[in-house]
C-alpha cells in the first residue's frame, strides 16, 4: 500500500504495527509482526532514515511512529512531481519520434486488440496517457467496458481532460433506469455530451491515437483496431467533429424522448411535411397556426436528433413513423 511512496514492505508491516502501539524495542516488534529480529532492524533503520520512526529516551527504548501526515504526504507529493516530470520527459520523446516518423508506419499502423479483457486493459491505459481531449462515438453494445465500470474515464474527467461523447439515441431508452443517472454523473464530472445517430463506435485520444469498434465483424470474441496512422487518425477525428456539430445537447435530447408511439397528429403532419406542403398550406390543412407547425416541426427534429427536414424524413422512414 505505501510502496507508491518509496516504503518498503517490510517497513511498512512495521510501521503499521507502531501506528497501532508504540513498541517497547525491535523484539517486541519482532513479536507483533512476525518478522526476525534482523529484518524488523532493517526495516526500523530504513523507517528512520525516512523520518517515519521516533526513538524516546524516556521511557528507555521506546519506538514510536511518526505522524504520517506530514510525512507521508510530503512523500507522496514528492513521488507526483516525479511522476509529472517523467510524464513530460515521455510527452517530449513521442513528439520527437512522431516528427522523425513516416505518417504511415506499415505493421504498427493499426494495431488488432481481441478479447474483453485485453481491450479493456488498453482502453483505461489510453484514457490515463491522454492529457487534453478525448472524443467519443458511443452505441450499443458495450465490446469490453460497460460505461457503469469506466473508473478510466472518471479519473480523466478528475484530471481535467476534456470529453466530448455523441451518444447513438438508441442509449436513450426510457426505460433503462441507470442511464439517465449514468449522464447525471458524466456530466457533473464536466463530460460534454450530445445525441444524434451514431454510425460506429469511435474514440479519438488527443487527436494521435483512435480505437475503433468494427460492425458486423464476424468472430467469436470482441476485436478492436488500435489506430496510429496520423492520415487515418486525423480522418476518424474529422468524422467525430463532424458528428459532434450536427448532434443535439443533451438536455434537449432527453426532453425530446417520446413516452410511447407518435402521436397521430405527429404523424399526419409528418406525411404534409413530406408530401412536399409548406408550412402555411399544412396549417391550413391542420387548422392551426404557422408558428404552431414550426414549432411541431422543431419538436419532431429533435425527437428524431436531426438538424434538417431532408435528415428528418430519413429518420421517419428508418424508424417506420410513416
Amino acid at each position: 500500500m505505501l510502496e507508491a511512496v518509496g516504503v518498503e514492505p517490510g517497513e511498512e508491516q512495521v510501521y503499521l504495527a507502531l501506528t497501532a502501539a508504540p513498541a517497547a524495542g525491535a523484539e517486541q516488534l519482532a513479536d507483533r509482526t512476525g518478522l526476525s529480529r534482523a529484518e524488523v532492524d532493517r526495516a526500523l533503520a530504513g523507517l528512520a532514515g525516512k523520518g517515519l520512526v521516533e526513538v524516546r529516551s524516556e521511557p528507555a527504548g521506546l519506538i514510536r511512529a511518526a505522524p504520517p501526515d506530514p510525512t507521508l504526504k510530503l512523500r507522496a507529493l514528492q513521488r507526483m512531481d516525479e511522476l509529472r516530470r517523467a510524464q513530460a520527459v515521455i510527452a517530449q520523446l513521442a513528439e520527437r519520434f512522431e516528427a522523425g516518423a513516416p505518417a504511415w508506419r506499415g505493421a504498427d499502423s493499426v494495431e488488432v486488440i481481441r478479447g474483453s479483457r485485453s481491450i479493456a486493459e488498453r482502453y483505461a491505459m489510453l484514457q490515463r496517457e491522454a492529457g487534453r481531449e478525448i472524443c467519443a462515438l458511443v452505441k450499443r453494445p458495450a465490446v469490453a467496458v460497460p460505461a457503469t465500470d469506466n473508473v478510466g474515464q472518471r479519473d480523466a474527467l478528475r484530471a481535467g481532460v476534456r470529453y466530448r461523447v455523441v451518444y447513438d439515441r438508441d442509449l436513450l431508452d426510457p426505460e433503462n433506469s441507470q442511464i439517465p443517472l449514468l449522464l447525471d454523473e458524466w456530466a457533473a464530472l464536466g463530460e460534454e455530451m450530445r445525441v444524434a445517430a451514431v454510425p460506429f463506435k469511435l474514440a479519438v485520444f488527443d487527436r494521435r491515437q483512435a480505437v475503433v469498434v468494427p460492425s458486423g465483424l464476424a468472430s467469436e470474441e470482441p476485436v478492436v483496431f488500435v489506430v496510429r496512422a496520423r492520415p487515418v487518425v486525423d480522418c476518424l477525428t474529422w468524422i467525430v467533429d463532424r458528428v459532434w456539430e450536427s448532434a443535439l445537447p443533451m438536455p434537449a435530447a432527453l426532453s425530446a424522448l417520446p413516452d410511447g408511439p407518435l402521436a397521430v397528429e405527429d404523424r399526419r403532419l409528418l406525411a404534409l411535411l413530406l408530401a412536399g406542403y409548406t408550412d402555411q398550406a399544412i396549417a391550413s390543412q391542420l387548422g392551426v397556426s404557422m408558428r404552431t407547425v414550426q414549432r411541431r416541426v422543431q419538436r419532431l427534429l429533435a425527437l428524431a436528433g436531426v438538424q434538417s427536414r431532408i435528415q428528418l424524413g430519413w429518420q421517419a422512414a428508418r424508424r417506420k413513423w410513416i
